[in-house]
């Protein structure tokens, strides 16, 4: 009994501390994506429908198609070419919404960067992206 009870306990603390398959799907190929600058790549993990905001260009989008979002994302990419991406935090909130929160790194400066993903049917999609200016 008690090595059942130790087993459970395990999966459930490892349930909480890892992300699923899917998650970490999304949280790299975002990752990689904002990396090279690519918004097609990141355009991949996108919900049929997504909250954009690009400070540095005033831009915000209250759900806009991913085609949309992919093209404007395009633009700002063009204008501040990567330099690179880490990820400085990543977690859920208690409704299963998972987030992270990043710096991009561009030839003309620095950018914060928050990606919020939901659950549709099993699989995550980024569901908002915001980019603001680092001061």
């Amino acid at each position: 009994m008690k090595y059942i009870l130790t087993l459970v306990l395990l999966n459930f603390v490892v349930g909480i501390h890892y992300p699923s398959s899917a998650q970490n799907d999304v949280i790299n190929g975002a990752k990689e994506a904002l990396k090279s600058g690519n918004s097609s790549d990141l355009a991949k993990f996108f919900n049929d429908s997504i909250e954009l905001i690009i400070e540095s260009d005033q831009v915000e989008f209250d759900k806009i198609s991913g085609t949309q979002a992919e093209l404007v994302l395009r633009t700002f990419f063009q204008k501040n070419p990567p330099k690179g991406f880490t990820y400085v935090h990543q977690g859920a909130s208690p409704e299963g919404l998972q987030y992270s929160t990043g710096t991009y790194e561009a030839t003309t400066g620095s950018f914060d960067v928050y990606i919020l993903m939901k659950q549709v049917s099993g699989t995550y999609y980024i569901s908002r992206i915001q980019i603001l200016d680092q001061e």
